[in-house]
């Protein structure tokens, strides 16, 4: 049974489902990427971090890991407007993402984000269908 929604509450009703919708769509990307990672010792599926409204830049500093400028993310406070990244900053992610490992083909990060797009939009597509 549809619920009834006072036409002055659209736009809040509206903005919870799409946040309700990033907060799924984040943390499922997460947790893709991760189940998905190429494991020797488990470093690399243990440093994937989520962004929040970061800037995608990286300083390499002393030549250690490279480390994510701006993480500021706490897990169920998406919102609409802000931006979400999932990355991994060791100084090997990238190699691995490209097919260096024979645990995980070359693109596998592409594929992932492929799926999740996927999801994002039958998601979206439920949205009121339920309610």
């Amino acid at each position: 049974m549809a619920r009834r929604i006072n036409i002055g509450e659209i736009g809040n009703f509206c903005e919870g489902q799409m946040n309700q919708l990033l907060r799924v769509v984040v943390l499922e990307t997460d947790q893709q990427v991760k189940s998905q990672s190429p494991v020797d010792t488990g470093r690399f599926r243990s440093s994937w971090a989520i962004g929040e409204n970061a800037t995608g830049n990286y300083d390499a500093g002393t030549g250690g890991p490279l480390s994510p400028v701006r993480i500021n993310y706490a897990p169920g406070t998406e919102r609409v407007g802000n931006t979400y990244h999932v990355h991994n900053s060791l100084i090997y992610a990238e190699r691995l993402a490209n097919g260096h490992s024979t645990q995980a083909p070359e693109g596998w990060i592409d594929i992932v984000a492929a799926q999740m797009a996927n999801r994002a939009r039958q998601l979206a597509d439920n949205i009121g269908r339920n309610e």
